[in-house]
């Protein structure tokens, strides 16, 4: 719907090109952020997980693996497969921006910040899930779990402050995202306990 939105609106207000430039670039987009989360499907898969299903949101996507990894080592590499799609996605883009075309700098770009956004330690994003595999062969999954979540409260309370404060919609959104995911994870891992 935001995508049918967002090309009506080009196309209303800077003509049939722009309306076009922006269907490329939001495909481009839900094409980056789907190959991201089969990233994460694929070497669960490479750990003998099965993926229930892939999610993909406005502001991102999830990847329900069947079961967690058996060890922090198999949470590290899961996580991390994500983001090193976007940037394998990036170092493939950055031939084609010689090319001059508008749409390709955007798609290096969007998937260098999608990588990097990613690996901010705020579980349960790819970051977050990082932090908590090198925490749990020190502290145990439990405890790494807890400060995982506390981490990321100070991330979804610092974006949404710096979102409201500078009036950045998305930011402010993520933030709301991020204390709702950590809410789930604690509900989730307080029932399994």
């Amino acid at each position: 719907m935001l995508a049918v939105v967002g090309v009506a609106y080009s196309w209303i207000h800077e003509g049939l090109p722009a309306a076009i430039t922006v269907c490329i670039m939001g495909t481009m987009l839900f094409t980056s952020v789907l190959l991201h989360e089969i990233g994460h499907a694929s070497m669960a898969k490479a750990f003998n997980i099965s993926t229930r299903s892939i999610t993909l949101y406005p502001f991102g996507g999830i990847a329900l693996i069947e079961r967690e990894p058996d060890s922090g080592s198999q949470e590290f590499f899961v996580a991390l497969a994500g983001p090193a799609v976007n940037f394998i996605i990036a170092c493939i883009a950055m031939p084609i921006t010689l090319l001059e075309h508008q749409v390709a700098p955007w798609l290096l770009w969007m998937n260098i910040l999608m990588g990097i956004f990613n690996l901010i330690p705020a579980y349960p994003m790819d970051g977050g899930r990082i932090l908590r595999s090198w925490l749990s062969g020190r502290m145990g999954k439990t405890k790494a779990t807890k400060l995982s979540l506390n981490v990321s409260l100070v991330f979804a309370f610092t974006f949404l402050g710096i979102g409201i404060i500078f009036r950045w919609l998305g930011l402010t959104l993520v933030g709301i995202f991020l204390l709702y995911a950590v809410n789930q994870e604690k509900k989730r891992h307080v029932k399994s306990a």
